[in-house]
């Protein structure tokens, strides 16, 4: 019996990804351009990539590309770090703004309908920022906020640090529970490293994680792109 397409697709990828054709953090060619490397439809190529991402092998970022997770052995590292970008900032003795921020209503992409407990066609509000540390950029950020949540719309004034946290806070009554975020290194993120003023091959830091309340209801999912020089790990060795 033949193994559907999809199926002998999947097992091809694989062997490329594992033969170190690519590594941690790289980003694969484009769909179309993939799937005709492969010789197989967009459609099969989805598939494909949805297998792989569920067998952690392969991370989609929406709008961005798909990138290579690592897929060697790795020990997991706790990190405790402000939820708040501004408290970061500020933590690190900078003056922490908002060089642009951009905010619309719109449907929620169907990828983040489950991670948000919120139906199909709900709407949501996105908010695109990309931050400064003394004027100089060091994140870029992607917020998704149902708009249930969203009691008064963010609004910024003129050239002032946003930050939402504080607002959903202050405005929306919202308690924040701990929250927990994903961090990988990513390179060669083009439409980043243009916003954050860096060389396209520089490597990013990123972040997806999903702030809770609590109540325990999603509030906001975070995608934060970071130069890397914005972060320093101290790491604590046992014998």
């Amino acid at each position: 019996m033949h193994k559907p397409l999809h199926s002998t697709t999947t097992d091809c990828l694989r062997k490329i990804i594992f033969s170190e054709a690519y590594h941690e953090g790289d980003r694969l060619p484009t769909e179309p351009l993939l799937a005709k490397n492969l010789g197989v439809s967009r459609a099969t190529l989805r598939e494909t990539l949805k297998q792989l991402e569920s067998e952690d092998i392969l991370y989609r970022l929406h709008g961005v590309g798909t990138f290579v997770k690592n897929h060697n052995p790795k020990i997991a590292l706790n990190l405790s770090i402000p939820r708040s970008i501004t408290e970061i900032i500020e933590s690190l003795g900078f003056i922490p703004g908002t060089a642009s921020m951009k905010v619309q209503t719109e449907l929620v992409f169907p990828d983040d309908v489950s991670r948000l407990k919120i139906e199909p066609g709900s709407t949501i509000v996105r908010i695109e920022r990309v931050r400064t540390a003394n004027s100089q950029p060091v994140a870029y950020t992607i917020d998704i906020v149902p708009s249930w949540i969203m009691k008064q719309y963010p609004v910024r004034n003129g050239d002032e640090n946003y930050s939402l946290i504080s607002h959903l806070k202050t405005y929306c009554g919202i308690q924040f529970a701990e929250s927990r975020s994903i961090l990988m290194p990513l390179h060669n993120v083009l439409n980043v490293a243009d916003k954050l003023e860096i060389e396209p091959s520089s490597h990013i830091l990123f972040f997806e994680g999903i702030d809770y309340s609590v109540e325990g209801y999603p509030v906001i999912l975070s995608r934060e792109y970071f130069v890397p020089w914005i972060f320093r790990f101290n790491v604590k060795r046992t014998t």
